[in-house]
């Protein structure tokens, strides 16, 4: 059981998507989540997980400035529940994502997304359903992996320094 919130002009195509997947959910379903919804329980859910995303991400933020701040840049973002923390000094985005790995470090290459406009080393990294405790540990784990980067060449091109895609 899902909602989606799309443009009056795509509803058509999105009904016609929905019901060709699997025609429709019980009504079963459908009246306990439009209780859930009418007696302000999903609203209830919505601020409740607002304000513990805000915690998870100021403290990865505050960890990634106190302890990578020379490696990495990161702006808070005002909302979701992923962050973009842009590499300084030519790192490749894409070894640390392999290194990360390989310490129990989740990170995604931003590099390998780009499409159009060129590649820039940053890491995805998300903050929600983390314990605010597991937050500063994991951010340690990250560090050492940087700091296990080989530096590039100051002589090299920056556009030479980005590792082929995998």
């Amino acid at each position: 059981m899902g909602y989606a919130v799309v443009p009056r002009a795509l509803l058509r195509a999105f009904v016609a998507a929905r019901y060709l997947m699997d025609r429709q959910p019980s009504t079963l379903y459908q009246a306990v989540v439009a209780a859930f919804m009418e007696e302000g329980h999903f609203a209830a859910h919505i601020r409740r997980m607002r304000l513990l995303y805000r915690d998870q991400r100021d403290v990865l933020v505050a960890a990634l400035k106190n302890r990578l701040g020379a490696d990495v840049t990161v702006d808070a973002p005002d909302q979701g529940m992923h962050l973009v923390a842009y590499t300084r000094r030519g790192l490749s985005d894409i070894a640390i994502e392999r290194s990360g790995r390989q310490h129990g470090v989740i990170v995604r290459a931003m590099s390998r997304l780009h499409v159009a406009a060129a590649p820039r080393s940053a890491l995805v990294l998300g903050f929600s359903g983390y314990p605010r405790q597991t937050i500063i540990p994991a951010v340690e784990r990250l560090a050492q992996v940087i700091e296990g980067q080989p530096k590039p060449s100051p002589r090299a091109p920056a556009r030479l320094r980005t590792p082929q895609r995998e």
